[in-house]
């Protein structure tokens, strides 16, 4: 019998009475703790949970533990297909699919057959494939050497190469392996069963293979203006096969988890930048801006030649090629919960960097318009005279995916508003 323990978000829980059932699951809880994805402790009595910026689902022993974002339904896949690039496909009626009950990578999963079916309705990409048979009615040119090597005209049929036009390419391969994939993680049953019978049409024409990150990119380097249309399902078919497993450091080896996490700060710094690039009107703006020669070894004392660290803010927002702020994106409601000191910590150093207005912003995630900016001054300890500030400013994100799908004078004002 599992236990089922559902928790969300930079939340933590303490779970009476029950443990981990051996030692691979306090193994992988250990590595999980390592990786910053969710922490699970063992004590006395029990287990303490507390997640972060991860959400998804793991199986460790007797225990399901399921992690569920702060915003979900039809919100989250609007943010979703927007962040990702995904095109705005009607093909369905959304009401049919239960998208607001729909888990976070059910909303993935179902976006993936969406894509997939209009990839089918359009009609999939054929490549030209080079044959080589013995014909008796020849097609293509004749293979001399071969000809030559079996002693001439010995038998009804000749040595033929040809180019054959078919779909058995690495592109459909990688979209068969994805759509299986989406198969075995997928939970609502109707998507299920729409998957199946998916499957088993392109079963039919194209051959399995194994999903591997190299085949992966063996379909994105076959990317070209023919093929474009193919970018978004293998966005997010990357997206569900790196959320299965750990890679472990200095090692090629991959912990396969009973289940899979997304990093939601990932997702909102990709958003946010997505947001500022085109919808920050008089900015230009650059990403993981370096702060160069902030920190250096002094000359003589760097005995083991290390590299002095380089502050990297997430974006930097530049007016005729200077820079005239920075921010930085943190998944973490920064309303409900504390500012941790850390964060708290970086963003004071990029104040102080002399780079900008002496100000650092941290963008985070609200659902709703209560929380207001906040500031935190940076002063001098000597003489009690501010030297920075520290800026927190909410981003709802529930307005967001509302203004997308309206008038984008509105989101640019908006998205002014918050950089301002």
């Amino acid at each position: 019998m599992y236990n089922t323990i559902e928790l969300k978000e930079w939340e933590t829980i303490f779970i009476k009475g029950i443990e981990l059932s051996d030692k691979h699951a306090r193994n992988t809880a250990q590595i999980l703790k390592e990786k910053r994805i969710i922490e699970i402790t063992e004590l006395k009595d029990g287990i303490l949970i507390t997640s972060n910026s991860y959400v998804g689902r793991i199986k460790l022993g007797g225990i399901h533990i399921n992690v569920y974002p702060k915003i979900n339904g039809m919100p989250l896949y609007q943010l979703l297909r927007y962040t990702y690039g995904l095109r705005e496909l009607s093909l369905f009626n959304i009401a049919e699919h239960s998208i607001d009950k729909f888990s976070f990578f059910d909303l993935l999963i179902y976006e993936l057959y969406v894509e997939a079916e209009d990839l089918f309705r359009r009609g999939i990409h054929k490549d030209y494939i080079l044959k080589e048979e013995d014909l008796s009615s020849p097609r293509g040119r004749i293979n001399i050497s071969r000809f030559c090597n079996q002693g001439g005209l010995i038998k009804d049929n000749l040595p033929c190469k040809y180019f054959n036009r078919e779909e058995n390419n690495i592109l459909n391969r990688t979209l068969l392996a994805g759509l299986k994939l989406g198969l075995k993680l997928v939970l609502d049953i109707e998507l299920k069963v729409k998957l199946q019978r998916l499957c088993n049409i392109v079963e039919e024409i194209v051959d399995n293979i194994t999903l591997t990150r190299g085949n992966l990119q063996l379909a994105r380097n076959s990317i070209n203006r023919l093929t474009g249309r193919y970018s978004a399902v293998l966005e997010i078919i990357n997206i569900l096969y790196e959320s299965q497993g750990i890679q472990l450091e200095d090692s090629s080896n991959c912990i396969d988890l009973k289940g899979y996490f997304f990093d939601m700060n990932a997702f909102f710094e990709t958003l946010v930048g997505r947001l500022l690039a085109n919808y920050a009107g008089e900015y230009t703006v650059k990403n993981q801006f370096s702060l160069h020669d902030m920190f250096i070894y002094t000359p003589g004392f760097n005995p083991c030649r290390r590299k002095a660290p380089t502050p990297r803010p997430d974006f930097a927002l530049m007016k005729k090629g200077k820079v005239v702020k920075l921010l930085d994106a943190k998944y973490r409601d920064l309303w409900e919960k504390s500012l941790p000191h850390e964060m708290l910590y970086q963003l004071a150093i990029y104040a102080v960097s002399g780079i900008g207005d002496k100000t650092a912003t941290i963008l985070y995630p609200s659902t709703n318009d209560v929380p207001s900016i906040q500031k935190i001054d940076i002063n001098d300890p000597v003489s009690n005279t501010k030297i920075a500030n520290v800026i927190l400013k909410p981003l709802n994100l529930i307005k967001v995916a509302d203004l997308l799908s309206k008038d984008t004078s509105e989101l640019v004002k908006y998205v002014n508003e918050i950089i301002s």
